[in-house]
């Protein structure tokens, strides 16, 4: 291969839209206020990119990864009504019921982005989407609400890409993306995360993050540890499996793409930042911008070798400079980088 990857990003304003308006959304935390003011920077820093046009994916192209039930209480919710059983949430999803059309757009433009992968149009694009990786299939937390990428993996299987790798660097475990691909030999999970974080330990546990249970699945967890945690933590706390330290996991990581149980047909990447050292990663991942340079450039050279694209869609990141930064160097190594070339 030479020449210049065929990049487009996929950043429309629809993918923040809202049933109602925002002002009158009771939301919490870093919700979709903070997601929209993500976006609105991201657009000014790559406008010089390539964009997909605009795909509203229909709601039920969501019932491929979540129960029916779900997402019928989930469209109460959002026509103001009250569902028969109210769907598990934790408070960090108040008010995201009103966000399913944001969700519709954001799954769209992943979908857009397979198909044109599919036709050899496109090598890699680069999405944005309302939180999803903490969305299981009848419950969410963590600002996930849905799972848009794990819907898109679904359709790229209906459309050609039967074998699917997703790798997730956000500090925070790919819980949800995990339990609905469970057990699912055609879908490879690899999740590079904080292996004892206050909210997911309160949200969902631990356990779902350690390397054994992520090996029960059939998929890869790479749990990192605090530095003010002696190696007798997991002893203390009765978890079981390996973590590792901060040095060590791009070569733990290189060597799990080295050793995935097939050739992939697609590779996607929950891209978030907050592992960066300037947010929730100091003391844990210590990332900073070079080294999500160095993860993408592992990825993009594990695709090449599989001669597959490349789907990104952008994860989690509370703060704001640190969060566009890092984006910026993930998205100009998926744009320019050939392995080989440069």
């Amino acid at each position: 291969m030479s020449g210049r990857p065929r990049f487009a990003t996929s950043l429309h304003p629809e993918t923040t839209a809202t049933t109602r308006p925002p002002e009158t959304i009771a939301f919490v935390g870093y919700s979709w206020p903070h997601f929209a003011q993500i976006r609105q920077a991201l657009v000014k820093r790559m406008a010089s990119y390539a964009c997909l046009p605009l795909r509203i994916a229909a709601l039920d192209t969501f019932s491929s990864v979540h129960t029916t039930a779900y997402l019928q209480q989930l469209q109460r919710m959002a026509e103001g009504r009250v569902p028969d059983v109210a769907p598990r949430l934790s408070a960090e999803c108040s008010g995201l019921e009103h966000c399913l059309p944001g969700y519709q757009a954001g799954l769209g433009g992943m979908l857009e982005a397979i198909d044109r992968m599919r036709a050899g149009f496109l090598d890699r694009v680069y999405c944005f989407s309302l939180g999803g990786h903490h969305a299981y299939a009848d419950w969410g937390h963590g600002y996930c609400l849905l799972n848009p990428q794990a819907a898109a993996v679904r359709y790229a299987q209906a459309h050609g890409f039967s074998r699917v790798v997703i790798v997730d660097w956000d500090i925070h475990h790919g819980d949800g993306t995990q339990a609905i691909f469970a057990g699912d030999p055609s879908v490879y999970c690899i999740s590079m995360h904080s292996a004892a974080d206050l909210y997911m330990a309160k949200a969902a546990g631990l356990h779902a993050g350690t390397t054994t249970a992520a090996a029960a699945v059939g998929h890869c967890n790479i749990p990192v540890l605090n530095q003010v945690f002696d190696d007798s933590f997991f002893e203390q706390v009765g978890l079981s499996g390996r973590f590792y330290r901060a040095d060590q996991v791009a070569p733990v990581f290189e060597q799990t793409l080295a050793e995935l149980p097939w050739q992939p047909d697609l590779i996607c990447i929950f891209s978030g930042y907050d592992g960066h050292r300037d947010d929730c990663g100091r003391r844990i991942t210590e990332w900073a911008e070079q080294d999500f340079v160095r993860m993408t450039r592992l990825v993009l050279d594990r695709a090449a070798l599989a001669r597959c694209p490349v789907l990104s869609v952008h994860g989690g990141g509370y703060k704001l400079p640190v969060t566009i930064a890092s984006a910026m160097h993930h998205v100009e190594v998926l744009a320019t980088y050939w392995p080989g070339v440069g």
